[in-house]
């Protein structure tokens, strides 16, 4: 079966576009977890393949459809909720010839491909004057199609933005069945009513295959940039909620690390190391003057919690060695332990802020399974979202490692519903299908699993991942 299907595929996309190469299997299966893949030969990829247009994907839909071949989109394999690991064996097809970009001024809209890097778009836009309202931890290497899937702008403050939806006037997509779909607008204006551009970005992959993004050019906005330092992790949060309840306008960025991850960040970064914990932010204008009197509101709300220091970052030089501190903090973690990653994404309400970041700081104490475990506390406060950060052991068995992962959802699963929130950064489903099921009930899973076999009767795109890992 495995050689029908790479000749298959084969003559859809060309010899030079398809692999069968087990390392080319691993590479496009891991993802972020610290545990390494399951080398069960049953549940390895049949494929790999680079289509180049929709039309090689249409072509490759019908063929999977009659041959009942499950197919599995890769962008970058950057997510952490476990989609991008394929549940079973499959097609997987890799979004990375899908990279074009073509900015349009005339139109006030730019397009591109949904294997184009956040980072290659937003340089790009950057020297035409514009800003791109996606800015993933990961900006470097995700891809645009896996911010529409997950509708995710990383760091970027919804409250400051929105969300990328807000800024996507149309898509180009294959849906599972074969068939080619044009989405939204070429005007700036987007569709009221029904609009089935609403159906594929957030779509966790599960809908159809986005091959064309086209999003409104947003023009770039002076900022100003202050920093701020605390004794305690709940000065912190109660600023925030100053800020909010007294109505300074939210900055774009307003990140926080405890005092053990500012420490090792500051140093990393060649930084002399802080009093305490940080938060620092990005504040925008309409001109230089007013993102500065922005900035100055927010220090004074900061000052009034009894910061140690609130202060100006006085240029963009020095704000990007602070920002680096916070950009490569996991890097620097697992450099210090010789260790991997994992952390959840837990949400707080505004009035729950104080005392989910006390009890945050206890996070060690939730599970034996962390004894001995480093935990660093970050994340973007301003959205009010933190990632209590576990460094595992190298030499942890994969068995330990998956264990450990799973008590982090599952207190990502019990503080989330007890706040009454949901993950804002990564997609719903895999590792966090069980949530979704508990959060918003039995009924509303099987809406979204209905909405499925719609776009999708023979259950051929990403097969499994709705029902978790």
């Amino acid at each position: 079966m495995k050689q029908r299907i790479y000749e298959a595929v084969k003559g859809i996309v060309g010899q030079a576009h398809v692999s069968d190469n087990f390392f080319e299997f691993v590479n496009n299966t891991l993802d972020a977890y610290p545990y390494e893949l399951d080398l069960d030969r049953e549940k390895l990829p049949f494929v790999v393949v680079k289509p180049g247009s929709a039309a090689e994907i249409s072509a490759i839909f019908r063929w999977a459809n009659q041959e009942d071949v499950p197919v599995y989109p890769r962008g970058s394999g950057t997510g952490l909720t476990g989609a991008a690991r394929a549940p079973e064996a499959g097609i997987i097809l890799s979004t990375s010839r899908l990279d074009g970009l073509e900015i349009d001024t005339d139109y006030g809209y730019f397009e591109c491909g949904p294997g184009v890097t956040v980072n290659t778009v937003d340089l790009a836009l950057m020297e035409q004057g514009f800003f791109l309202p996606v800015y993933p931890g990961s900006k470097l290497v995700a891809s645009m199609g896996g911010m529409m899937a997950g509708n995710t702008s990383g760091h970027i403050i919804d409250a400051c933005i929105g969300k990328p939806a807000d800024y996507v006037l149309g898509l180009t997509v294959v849906l599972p069945s074969g068939e080619i779909l044009e989405t939204g607008s070429k005007g700036l204006r987007k569709p009221a009513g029904t609009d089935l551009t609403k159906f594929f970005v957030g779509n966790d992959g599960l809908t159809g295959v986005v091959t064309r993004i086209r999003m409104r050019l947003v023009p770039a906005r002076h900022k100003a940039f202050g920093i701020a330092y605390f004794g305690e992790p709940e000065g912190v949060a109660r600023a925030v909620v100053r800020l909010y309840r007294e109505k300074a306008p939210p900055p774009l960025f307003m990140e926080f690390m405890d005092r053990a991850s500012t420490a090792v960040g500051f140093e990393h970064a060649g930084l002399p190391v802080p009093p305490g914990c940080s938060i620092f932010f990005a504040s925008l204008g309409g001109s230089a003057e007013e993102a500065a009197g922005n900035r100055d509101r927010i220090l004074q709300l900061m000052e009034k919690e009894q910061a140690l220091e609130a202060e100006a970052i006085g240029s963009v030089e020095e704000w990007m060695r602070i920002w680096t501190a916070r950009e490569i903090i996991i890097a620097s973690l697992m450099q210090k332990h010789n260790g991997q990653f994992t952390g959840p994404e837990i949400v707080s309400t505004l009035p729950g802020l104080v005392d989910c970041m006390t009890e945050l700081t206890r996070y060690t104490e939730k599970d034996p399974i962390f004894d001995g475990v480093p935990v660093y506390l970050f994340g973007h406060i301003g959205a009010l979202t933190f990632h209590p950060t576990a460094i595992l052991p190298k030499d942890w068995d994969n068995e330990k490692k998956r264990r450990l992962v799973e008590a982090e959802f599952e207190i990502e699963t019990e503080m989330n519903l007890r706040f009454g929130t949901c993950g804002g950064e990564w997609a719903q489903f895999g590792k966090r299908t069980e949530f979704f099921r508990r959060r918003y009930g039995e009924k509303a899973y099987q809406l979204v699993r209905g909405i499925k076999r719609v776009f999708d009767p023979n259950d051929i795109l990403c097969r499994g991942v709705l029902e978790g890992l």
